[in-house]
């Protein structure tokens, strides 16, 4: 039993000692490579403004209104590219010819009004 708790800590002892080794080889290589490392940190930075800048310009594109109509009475109606349309009031739906629930006597009164 004894010869295990020793053979344990002697791994434990080992691996301590190799992460030890890998720091150092890490900071010798970053002292030898020091440049190269910098321009890399350096396209690494370019890439990532360059793709997040591209990223935001296509969603400000997208949800952006390119159409902006607003009423007299209002209402307004906003489109953007991605074909949303955002409105204040609903398209008056006026029956097609042949359907018997349009008025006439309505549509005169409405036209009267909107004359006035």
């Amino acid at each position: 039993m004894f010869i295990f708790k020793v053979l344990g800590a002697l791994s434990k002892f080992g691996g301590k000692i190799v992460d030890v080794y890998e720091d150092v080889l890490d900071y010798v290589d970053h002292l030898v490579h020091k440049k190269e490392y910098e321009r890399r940190a350096k396209q690494r930075k370019l890439f990532w403004t360059i793709l997040l800048s591209v990223v935001g310009g296509i969603i400000v594109v997208l949800l952006f209104p390119y159409k902006l109509i607003v009423k007299r009475n209002g209402d307004f109606e906003i489109r953007t590219l991605l074909l949303r349309v955002y409105r204040r009031s609903e398209d008056y739906d006026i029956p097609e010819g042949g359907s018997d629930s349009f008025d006439i006597e309505e549509a005169d009164v409405a036209e009267d009004a909107i004359e006035a």
